[in-house]
């Protein structure tokens, strides 16, 4: 999952969501090197940061918000 956010193209999001949908992130390609992180579920927060801070941040969200989930939905779509 975190190298199809690098993949991403300006303005194209990737969500990612429980297998029952209650908690979710969404990861929105900026332009350039941003992205812009929106956490729902335990935390709702959203986060502005780079390429280099992006692979931490989802690594940690992940084990947050998703600590026992073995399934994932991922979808992709353009903004």
């Amino acid at each position: 999952m975190i190298s199809q956010s690098l993949k991403l193209k300006d303005g194209e999001t990737l969500r990612v969501e429980s297998f029952k949908g209650d908690r979710w992130l969404e990861i929105t390609r900026k332009r350039g090197d941003g992205f812009s992180v929106t956490e729902h579920g335990f935390k709702n927060a959203t986060y502005e940061v780079g390429e280099e801070e992006l692979r931490q941040l989802l690594r940690r969200l992940i084990d947050f918000e998703f600590p026992r989930s073995h399934q994932l939905r991922v979808s992709k779509s353009k903004g």
